[in-house]
């Protein structure tokens, strides 16, 4: 029998209605990815190799990654952060539900229509069954008491987190350091002056400019990332220690909950397909590290 009731709550399908949503919601906000992918990266970087070749259409290139530019800081971004804060807080009420947390109006402010909710909950649910979403906190967090239990999931939203983020931010790197060697040995190879060279890579000006902004936002919520998984340790310690209550214990927790749905409300996507190929290899991680704190509470009990 499990200590508390994280493992049922988190499959009930009232509850899944909430992950079905933000699934979908997500699954949107990555089409929209994918879209600002291939306007700021595929599109500029086809553009600059098609100017090695044919030099007369190099104005009509940097003009259009100009208005990409434009586009994409304008309109598609703004439309893919609006997209990112609504699946937070679908994600914040999944949360609160299976970790018995209560709502923090003055942090997440309202929760979503509960029409929009079943909608996109439908709509989830005409494309994917739930195979991908049981589960979604390790079962041995239901071993624990209820406020050691939260922390071990809360604990596994940042691990799971950061580890994806450091890995598209290596991704990112190497895909810009291959198209500007690229580039720089195609122009070499054509004996470009100065002048052309410039005008050739004027075309890729959007891959850098939002390679630099995504590596340093999956860079900086990495690091974030980590310092709470820091402080999430230390937060065990204590509640395993019986340094405080269970009031205590909850208000610690809201106050963590509240860290992680900053974090995902502001904190940019990473492609989907990483999550895929990396998914289980993090969930054999995020199932090992709550064993390992199952075991540490375990042989507390045993010394008392």
């Amino acid at each position: 029998m499990s200590t508390n009731a994280i493992p049922m709550r988190q499959n009930e399908d009232a509850t899944l209605k909430f992950m079905r949503a933000r699934q979908r919601t997500y699954s949107v906000a990555e089409g929209l990815l994918i879209f600002q992918i291939l306007l700021t990266v595929v599109v500029p970087v086809a553009g600059a190799v098609m100017t090695l070749f044919y030099p007369g259409l190099r104005p009509h290139f940097a003009a259009l990654a100009l208005i990409v530019l434009l586009l994409d800081t304008v309109v598609l971004d703004r439309k893919y952060r609006k997209l990112i804060k609504h699946a937070a807080k679908l994600g914040e009420m999944f949360d609160c539900q299976v970790l018995e947390l209560p709502w923090n109006n003055f942090v997440v402010g309202e929760r979503p229509e509960a029409e929009d909710i079943g909608a996109a909950a439908r709509a989830f649910s005409k494309r994917h069954d739930d195979s991908n979403i049981l589960n979604w906190y390790p079962v041995a967090a239901g071993d624990l008491p209820l406020a050691l239990g939260r922390i071990v999931c809360q604990r596994t939203n940042l691990r799971y987190d950061s580890q994806l983020r450091r890995s598209f931010g290596t991704i990112i790197i190497v895909v810009v350091a291959v198209v500007v060697i690229g580039l720089l040995i195609a122009g070499l190879a054509q004996d470009l002056n100065f002048t052309a060279w410039i005008l050739t890579f004027a075309p890729a000006t959007p891959l850098l400019s939002w390679a630099g902004r995504e590596y340093f936002r999956q860079r900086d919520t990495a690091d974030l990332l980590e310092e709470l998984m820091k402080k999430a340790r230390g937060f065990w310690d204590r509640a395993l220690a019986g340094s405080c209550d269970t009031d205590a214990c909850l208000e610690e927790s809201r106050e963590f909950q509240n860290a992680i749905y900053l974090r995902r409300s502001t904190s940019p996507l990473i492609i989907p397909y990483l999550y895929r190929i990396k998914r289980m290899q993090l969930e054999d991680e995020m199932n090992d590290a709550a064993s390992n704190f199952l075991a540490e509470y375990q042989a507390r009990q045993a010394r008392a």
